[in-house]
């Protein structure tokens, strides 16, 4: 019988890196009939350093995985770099070509020797949409990994839909956005700042999403359980196929070894002395920070808990916001349960088990 190979081209983002690769050791661990090529694009950025170590780590240690590195290209004009977004979209579709020449010979080399193995499909982070072509000229599918919710999934889904009867970019004096899947009406001023930036981050979020649609199916970092509302709707007939596999964790990696060691062991020290469900982590990914606006809202919750708030908001301070909020038995209990049921989730049987499982069958059942 062939086996089936999968080949996975993930985002540079550490965020996108690290949750695409966990997901493809997932995959790897639930059936003996699959192997992945992960194919690596090479970036100008800080983080990279680590990225690539931290996928050449997961490799060696996956003999069905195996890693690709492409060839560096030409990095985009700097004026791009007012918008980050827009300049790595760019930097992605500089790699079309690469990525085209490594597949055509992953697929040719299958074909043309002894080999048990058929390249079944493409796995592509949602900011690399730019490569279903590549899918489409090779005649592979292409699957969608989406590395977010399923709450900004439908965001993006409905992204074109508004941008062709609107025409134009948001301002954050729009109204309040009506979004399937999306249970309340969202406001404009709480969107991620590049889908508000003029200068390349809107028409980057919309080359993505405007692609959606083109794959073969949507892998989501989420369950079923916790967003039932945004799930149930993508099942309108126009979306394909949503498979939430979530949590997608890795609870065991290494430390940046860029960090600063004796920082990060304090801050490591601070958290392990503090009481069970008493820290709630904040993060916007490995390029995303708290605006000022941002840290004055959270200046205020600390008031409202009888802390005057300020310009610095310190480990104690969050700590005495985060009792405050934790002192409602109705929410400890609400973490509680959410928590055990993303555990069951995983576990045979489980919404996000179960849902893995059809992914393979859908992909590699007939080979």
């Amino acid at each position: 019988m062939k086996k089936a190979e999968l080949i996975v081209i993930p985002a540079p983002g550490i965020g996108h890196l690290v949750s695409t690769l966990e997901f493809a050791k997932r995959l790897i661990d639930r059936d003996d009939r699959l192997f992945i090529t992960i194919l690596s694009m090479k970036f100008d950025f800080s983080f990279y350093p680590f990225a690539d170590a931290y996928t050449k780590s997961l490799t060696a240690s996956q003999p069905r995985i195996q890693l690709i590195h492409l060839p560096q290209v030409n990095p985009p004009p700097s004026e791009l770099l007012k918008s980050r977004l827009n300049y790595i979209s760019v930097y992605i579709e500089n790699n079309i070509s690469n990525v085209k020449d490594t597949v055509t010979n992953i697929v040719s080399s299958n074909s043309n020797s002894d080999s048990s193995r058929v390249v079944v499909g493409l796995i592509l982070d949602f900011v690399c949409t730019s490569m279903i072509d590549v899918g489409r000229e090779l005649n592979l599918p292409s699957y969608l990994f989406f590395t977010s919710n399923a709450g900004f999934l439908a965001f993006m889904l409905y992204l074109p839909i508004r941008h062709n009867q609107i025409g134009n970019e948001f301002s954050e004096s729009d109204p309040e956005l009506l979004i399937p899947g999306i249970l309340n009406p969202l406001p404009t001023g709480v969107l991620p700042a590049a889908v508000l930036d003029k200068d390349g981050g809107y028409t980057a979020y919309m080359k993505f999403a405007q692609r959606f649609r083109d794959t073969k199916g949507i892998i989501v970092n989420t369950l079923k359980e916790l967003e039932q509302y945004a799930i149930d709707s993508f099942s309108d007939g126009q979306t394909p196929p949503v498979y939430s596999v979530g949590p997608v964790l890795d609870l065991k990696g290494p430390p940046n070894p860029a960090l600063d060691e004796a920082e990060r062991d304090n801050i490591m020290k601070w958290l392990d002395d503090q009481p069970p469900l008493s820290v709630v982590f904040l993060c916007f990914g490995s390029m995303g920070r708290f605006g000022g606006t941002q840290v004055k809202e959270m200046a205020l919750g600390l008031e409202r808990s009888g802390r005057s708030g300020g310009d610095l908001v310190m480990a104690d301070e969050i700590e005495r916001a985060v009792r405050h909020v934790m002192d409602d038995s109705e929410v400890r209990k609400k973490v509680k349960e959410m928590g055990e049921i993303a555990r069951k989730a995983l576990m045979d049987g489980g919404s996000s088990f179960n849902s893995i499982g059809q992914l393979l069958e859908d992909m590699i059942g007939s080979t």
